[in-house]
């Protein structure tokens, strides 16, 4: 196979998996299968890599507060999840990472596409604290609570509320809206390298196209 742009590899001593969660019992069989962090003491060696345009990112995204973030190795700041089919924010199609979340071919796109879900139909009739009970679930570990209030915060001064429908926002107050979701959301800097640097396993080199836009 060759890797195409949008692409994420896991890599671990010269193993590679295309699977979306890194594949713990293949690699690490003794590991707990109750617990999904228990990587044998392996976890600072296990990469995630995203195949760009202009370079080839990696880091320890399933490592707390370690380098590289999901957000920022998938060019991603609002952490957006999708599925196959979903509409189109600008993402690489039918490209997806850990948890279903989209990968974008840059940080504008990824930033315009928080905007351009909270404008769409799941969204624009919501208010921000309900909006945020579906934007970050409490299901997946999130504060909805705390979140749609730092939203609010943030655009107190214009007079907006948690109760303020999504809908109703300008597009100066949606802009401090994404601001803010990119705080919440966080990205850690990873590592770049270029498409042909010897920091690239050859495992993954080998499955490079010639050009990085073939």
């Amino acid at each position: 196979m060759t890797l195409e742009l949008g692409d994420h590899i896991w890599y671990w001593n010269g193993n590679i998996s295309f699977d979306k969660n890194i594949p713990r019992s293949l690699w690490f069989p003794d590991s707990n299968p109750n617990d999904p962090t228990d990587y044998l003491g392996h976890g600072k060696e296990i990469y995630n890599y995203v195949i760009h345009a202009d370079e080839i990112v990696r880091g320890h995204p399933q490592m707390r507060n370690s380098i590289g973030s999901f957000a920022w190795l998938n060019n991603n700041p609002g952490n957006i999840t999708g599925s196959p089919g979903g509409p189109d924010y600008g993402q690489y199609p039918g490209k997806f990472n850990w948890h279903n979340f989209l990968i974008f071919p840059t940080w504008g796109a990824g930033f315009n596409a928080i905007a351009l879900l909270l404008r769409s139909p799941a969204y624009v009739n919501l208010s921000i604290l309900d909006g945020f009970h579906r934007y970050a679930p409490a299901s997946d570990g999130n504060n909805p609570v705390a979140y749609a209030n730092a939203i609010a915060t943030a655009l107190s001064h214009e007079g907006v509320t948690v109760n303020t429908r999504i809908g109703d926002l300008t597009d100066d107050q949606m802009l401090i809206m994404q601001n803010k979701i990119q705080d919440v959301e966080g990205a850690i800097p990873g590592e770049s390298f270029a498409w042909d640097s010897e920091e690239i396993p050859i495992e993954i080199a080998s499955l490079l196209p010639e050009s990085p836009y073939e």
